[in-house]
């Protein structure tokens, strides 16, 4: 039996077991998570248990996983959110009939469950993935920020508006980026460390399956120099995003400190890093 749904509800049995079991609730299905099940999620795989365990502070402290829509860490008890207030009315970036309500509210968590049973009891669950409101956004590098590891889509040429920008880039390996908007890097703009790229399959590659990344944000590890690429080179290296290239990002719409951004964890950069004329 497969289940896909937001998830409404989560619980573990022993907060101080790692691979302790539990439950959670996918719109109003309830299915058991077994012990040791690893959930997947875009860049990592973790246990129930460390769902609460790695959630941001501001929500272990209300011993919630920060992950449901309502979760008061994620949005104020009297309804209002945490953060500064983002309004459309004073958000300038362009947009396209693909967006035509941008909201600042909290992206869904979408889980995928396979599992068992279901007739007159719990289902038990035999594989669970959870993303984050899934969109996909595309279009052309216009401005990328070195020293704070995101970049723009579909903005201004060579400035810092218009457009969406995110990446999430993490020390050594990959960055995230989206669309029309600031893509800013997680590791600063986003406390929850769960939903990352996957730095051990690239998930913010070339298409041409080069490792990508935002220059500046990790230093040498990601040099401008090392494009374009001539001749055979380290796959394991780092090869920078850069204005004019053309990328397609999968991720979420957030709201992070007053400014709404596009929260990447996969990135596909469709440009070639190959030098010409070889």
């Amino acid at each position: 039996m497969r289940v896909q749904g937001e998830l409404t509800e989560a619980a573990v049995d022993n907060r101080d077991d790692r691979w302790s079991a539990g439950t959670i609730t996918v719109g109003t299905h309830r299915i058991v998570v077994p012990p040791r099940l690893l959930i997947e999620l875009p860049g990592a795989a973790l246990t129930l248990q460390e769902l609460f365990v790695l959630a941001p502070e501001r929500c272990r402290k209300d011993g919630a996983t920060g992950l449901l829509a309502l979760d008061a860490c994620r949005v104020g008890r009297d309804g209002s959110q945490t953060k500064p207030p983002w309004s459309p009315r004073d958000d300038t970036t362009p947009r396209s009939t693909l967006e035509p309500e941008p909201n600042g509210a909290p992206p869904a968590t979408i889980a995928h469950v396979t599992a068992v049973g279901g007739e007159g009891s719990d289902s038990i669950a035999t594989k669970i993935v959870l993303t984050r409101d899934d969109r996909s956004v595309f279009g052309a590098v216009t401005f990328v920020s070195e020293e704070q590891g995101y970049l723009r889509i579909g903005g201004a040429f060579g400035a810092d508006q218009g457009g969406r920008a995110g990446p999430h880039q993490r020390p050594r390996r990959a960055a995230e980026r989206p669309k029309r908007r600031r893509v800013r890097q997680r590791r600063q703009l986003q406390s929850d460390a769960r939903f990352r790229a996957d730095v051990v399959h690239y998930s913010v590659r070339f298409e041409e399956g080069h490792a990508a990344c935002v220059p500046g944000a990790l230093g040498d590890v990601c040099a401008a120099a090392s494009r374009p690429v001539r001749g055979i080179t380290d796959a394991a290296l780092l090869l920078p995003i850069r204005l004019g290239d053309h990328v397609i990002a999968q991720g979420a719409f957030e709201v992070v400190d007053g400014v709404r951004i596009f929260s990447a964890h996969t990135l596909v950069d469709h440009t070639s890093p190959l030098a010409t004329g070889r």
